[in-house]
This record gives structure tokens, C-alpha cells and sequence, in this order.
């Protein structure tokens, strides 16, 4: 690869493929929305975990079949440009860039709360843990690709891990009487309010598309990690979200910003508490070097197909990288921060909308797999499957106004940029 290319270079393996899969998708969905969930809708929120987590199986399957098929930097957005056309896929990234920016500092600011319980900070000690969390994982980026996959690695399999012993542990020992439990089966719909929001937490493997250029064998690779990280992910929320709801009451201080440090707090003291908390905080940093990872290709893809400025799709000569478009979203991301803690809109607010933002980006994801793919069967799993998608998006708020006047806006800028070039190469020519 010459150093002029606008390829980014191909340094991931399927270990670290599945490690940066997992570290995208847990995150503040784990360390945050179980309690939310559960303050809102009492037991019932556990199975608005488990429908989700039925729904999102055939979201993957197809995600997987695209990431393998047609490997990108843009992502889902590089889906829709293969499926359909370049103004559909500079919609896609006007709606994934507008969810990022919401969605990935929803993530650093549970970081940063997380990060306040364990040292028994303010609210002054979140914000200021928050942009630290961001400015740390811009700077393992800004490493390259290769620093940035061995540390999702090593850190994925190593907190999947303690996160499982926390679940164990609290189920075992803490007290199972002191929530509200697990109503009948029948009451499941009782669920459906925070499914939207549940969703959130099941978001990541959109993210993970991104990367998809830089796999060494993105058509074995891709898959592989997909379905790994997904067994893992399933397994880890549905026993975290049953020992909230078993061992904590819906009134705990703690319960609605850092429910996971708030299980071990229950039964052994303040120490175990903090220790949770610190461990919260590593989980959010693993998972925002990987989220950032993530936006910083989408920024670069977009810049390279002209809908951005041309200046963030330059790739630093050494790692190959595109370190300005990192920065630029480090302080994008930094930004919306800051009007969270001036107050301008909630951390409820920011994973409500970026959680049905990723919702309507797989149903995209499955109309680009309808075009794409050849077999008959195979379009049929799709109708399925988008069917399915449309249904849980008549859950949705008056929120999903804001998703569709993002593809909007993409759609039409993508249009008028098309025409000018078309204008300025026959003033050319003329």
C-alpha cells in the first residue's frame, strides 16, 4: 500500500475482530439502561431484553452477510450506496452521523458517572471524568489501527469475564427478595415502553461495519465475530438485567446511573461498590476506543465520497489512519457533552433517540440486503425481517421525526453537490 492510498490498511484478525465487537456493544447499554428500563416498567423490563434480543437475530444475520460481502469504511452507509445509489448512502451517513453524535456521548457520560460513584464525586467530577474518557480514547486511536485492536482484545475477554462473576455473584448471595422480580409471562407486553430504549444496548455491530475495510479476511472474519460476540453479549445482559431487578429496589439512589456498581453495593459494603464503579469506567473506555474507532471511518468514508470536507479523508503516512477525522469527532462528541451538562437535553433523552436511530439504520441495513442479495429465499427472509422492524418502530415517540428529517437532509444536500459538480465539469469543458 503506497503511502498516497485511500485505503485504510488491513490489520485486523478474527481474535481482535471479536474482541473490538464485543468492547463496541457493551457499554453504557449495560452499565445503564437495565436500571433505567427497570425504574420505568418494574419486572416487565426484562423481557423487553429478551424480545429485543429475539429481534436483533435476524438484524445480524443479515449484517453479517453484508460486512462479509461488502466490506467498507462507510459501513451501513456503504451498504445502501452498493444497494441502491451514492445519494441513498449520503443519507445513511447525514442519519449515522447524527446518531453517533448523540449516541457515543451517551456512552462517555455513563463512563463518567460511573467514574463519579467510585471516587464519591459530584456531578462537576462526571463531566470532567467524561471528556477524559473521550480524550483517551482518541488518543489510542490516534496510535493506529493496529495498537487499538490489540487493546479491544485485551480487554474484551477480560471484562466480559468479571462482568459475568459480578451477575453470578449477586444472584447467589444478594438478596433476591429486595426487588420487584419477574412478573407472569402474560404481563410481557407490559415491557414494550422501553424497548426502544433497551435497544441501545444492542446496538455495536452497526459500528463494527466500519471497520469492515481493515479486516485481513472480512468475508471469514466478519461473520465469525458477529456471531461470537453476539452469544457473549446475550448471556452477559440477560444475567445482569435479572440480578438488577431481583436484587435492587426500583427506589435505590443508584439504580437509574449505575445499577451494576449499585449489585454488589447491596450486600458487601461501599469498597465493592467503588470497585464495580472502576470497573465500570474500563468497560466505557474499552468501548469508546472502539465506538470512536468506528466514527472516525465513518467521517473518513464520507470525506473520500465528497459529502465532507476532503481535508478528513487524509490518512497519516505512518499508521495509515485517518487521525483528522478522529479528531474531528473527539470534538464533536466533546460538545454535545457539554450541553448535556448545561442541561440543553438529558442522557435519557440522548439514548432514547440514539437507540431508535439505530433501530431505523438495521431496517436501512435490510432494505440494502433485499437489493443486494440474489435468492429468492433469501428475499423473503429479508420481507420477514423488515416486516418485523417496521412493527417494533410503531413503538417508537415522536423522536423518530428526527432520524427521517436527518435522511432528509442527506438525501438533498448529496443532490445539490451531485448538480454542482455536474455544472462546474461542463464549465470545464465548455
Amino acid at each position: 500500500m503506497t503511502k498516497n492510498s485511500t485505503e485504510l490498511a488491513k490489520t485486523l484478525t478474527v481474535g481482535q475482530a471479536i474482541g473490538l465487537a464485543i468492547t463496541i456493544v457493551v457499554g453504557s447499554g449495560l452499565l445503564v439502561l437495565p436500571g433505567l428500563a427497570y425504574q420505568q416498567v418494574q419486572g416487565a423490563a426484562l423481557y423487553a431484553w429478551i424480545v429485543d434480543a429475539l429481534i436483533v437475530i435476524p438484524l445480524l444475520v443479515i449484517f453479517a452477510f453484508l460486512g462479509a460481502n461488502f466490506p467498507s469504511a462507510g459501513g451501513i452507509a456503504g451498504f445502501l450506496q452498493a444497494g441502491f445509489s451514492r445519494r441513498a448512502g449520503a443519507a445513511t451517513e447525514v442519519l449515522l452521523l447524527g446518531t453517533f453524535s448523540l449516541g457515543i456521548p451517551a456512552i462517555a457520560l455513563t463512563g463518567g458517572n460511573y467514574f463519579a460513584t467510585a471516587v464519591g464525586g459530584g456531578e462537576k467530577t462526571a463531566i470532567a471524568a467524561t471528556l477524559g474518557l473521550l480524550l483517551m480514547a482518541g488518543l489510542v486511536n490516534f496510535l493506529g489501527a493496529k495498537v487499538s485492536g490489540r487493546v479491544q482484545q485485551v480487554l474484551a475477554f477480560t471484562l466480559i469475564g468479571l462482568l459475568v462473576i459480578v451477575a453470578v455473584v449477586a444472584l447467589l448471595f444478594g438478596d433476591t427478595t429486595a426487588g420487584t422480580g419477574v412478573p407472569p409471562l402474560a404481563e410481557w407486553t407490559n415491557g414494550l415502553p422501553v424497548m426502544g430504549m433497551v435497544f441501545f444496548a444492542y446496538t455495536g455491530w452497526e459500528m463494527l461495519s466500519f471497520t469492515a475495510e481493515e479486516y485481513r479476511n472480512p468475508k471469514r472474519d466478519f461473520p465469525i465475530a458477529v456471531a461470537a460476540s453476539f452469544i457473549s453479549v446475550i448471556l452477559l445482559y440477560l444475567g445482569i438485567a435479572l440480578a438488577v431487578q431481583l436484587t435492587l429496589a426500583p427506589s435505590n439512589e443508584h439504580v437509574t446511573t449505575a445499577p451494576v456498581a449499585a449489585l454488589l453495593f447491596s450486600f458487601l459494603g461501599e469498597a465493592s461498590g467503588r470497585f464495580v464503579g472502576v470497573l465500570g469506567v474500563v468497560i466505557i473506555a474499552a468501548n469508546l476506543i472502539g465506538a470512536t474507532w468506528a466514527a472516525s471511518r465513518l467521517v473518513f468514508s464520507s470525506a473520500r465520497e465528497g459529502l465532507l470536507p476532503k481535508v478528513l479523508s487524509r490518512l497519516d503516512a505512518g499508521t495509515q489512519s485517518p487521525r483528522i477525522a478522529l479528531v474531528s469527532v473527539i470534538l464533536l462528541f466533546s460538545g454535545v457533552v457539554v450541553l448535556q451538562a448545561t442541561k440543553v437535553i438529558s442522557l435519557q433523552s440522548l439514548l432514547q433517540v440514539a437507540g431508535q436511530n439505530f433501530f431505523l439504520l438495521y431496517g436501512l441495513s435490510v432494505a440494502a440486503y433485499l437489493k443486494l442479495v440474489p435468492r429468492t429465499s433469501y428475499k423473503v427472509f429479508g420481507v420477514l425481517t423488515l416486516l418485523l422492524v417496521v412493527a417494533v418502530m410503531g413503538t417508537f415517540s415522536w423522536w423518530i421525526l428526527y432520524p427521517i428529517s436527518l435522511l432528509i437532509i442527506g438525501y438533498t444536500v448529496s443532490g445539490l453537490r451531485n448538480n454542482q459538480s455536474k455544472l462546474e465539469e461542463l464549465h470545464q469543458n465548455g
